[in-house]
C-alpha cells in the first residue's frame, strides 16, 4: 500500500469514527482541541520571536525531512472539530509530505506536535532564557493535552496516521 493510500484510507477511518460520536463527545473534543490550538499558537509565537521563519527558510526544512509519520489522529481531530478540510500531503516529495514551496502546508495551530516543539539549535541560540522557560512550559501543555485528547476515545493514539495503517496492515 503506497503511503498515499494509507493516508486516505486513515483519513476515512477518522472521519467514520468522528461522524459517530456523540454530541457531549464531540464538545468534549472540540474544548480540547481549541486548547491544543491556543498551545500550539503560543509555540509558533515564541519561535517566531527567535526569528524561527527567516532561519527555517535560509535551511530549506532540514528538519522536515522525517516529517512524514508526524501527523497523528489528534491533529486530524482538531481539524475535524473545526469542520476544516485536511491538507493534502505530496508523498512524491523527497522531504516532508506536508511542506510546500512555501513552508508547511497546515496553519501553525494545525501542525504536529513534533513539529510545532521542535527547536533546532540554530533558532534555540535566540531563545532567551525567560522566552526558552516559556516555551517548554507550552510543550509540557500541549503533550498533556494530547494525552487528554487520547483518553477521550479510549484508543491510543501515540501513533502517527501512516504508522497505524501500516501496523493495521500486518495484523
Amino acid at each position: 500500500m503506497t503511503d498515499r493510500e494509507k493516508w486516505d484510507r486513515g483519513v476515512a477511518a477518522v472521519r467514520k469514527e468522528y461522524s459517530g460520536l456523540s454530541p457531549l463527545l464531540k464538545a468534549r473534543l472540540s474544548s480540547c482541541a481549541a486548547a491544543i490550538k491556543s498551545c500550539k499558537q503560543s509555540l509558533h509565537l515564541i519561535a517566531g520571536e527567535a526569528r524561527a521563519a527567516e532561519i527555517c527558510a535560509q535551511c530549506f526544512g532540514e528538519c522536515c525531512k522525517s516529517g512524514k509519520n508526524h501527523v497523528k489522529v489528534v491533529d486530524l481531530l482538531v481539524y475535524l472539530s473545526d469542520d476544516r478540510e485536511f491538507i493534502t500531503p505530496c508523498f512524491e516529495r523527497e522531504i516532508c509530505p506536508y511542506l510546500g514551496d512555501s513552508g508547511c502546508l497546515m496553519g501553525p495551530e494545525y501542525r504536529p506536535c513534533n513539529c510545532i516543539t521542535f527547536i533546532c539549535e540554530s533558532v534555540d541560540v535566540f531563545l532567551q532564557p525567560p522566552e526558552r522557560e516559556r516555551f517548554y512550559a507550552a510543550e509540557r501543555e500541549l503533550r498533556s493535552l494530547y494525552h487528554e485528547m487520547e483518553q477521550l476515545f479510549d484508543k491510543c493514539f501515540r501513533y502517527g496516521l501512516l504508522s497505524v495503517c501500516e501496523r493495521q496492515e500486518v495484523a
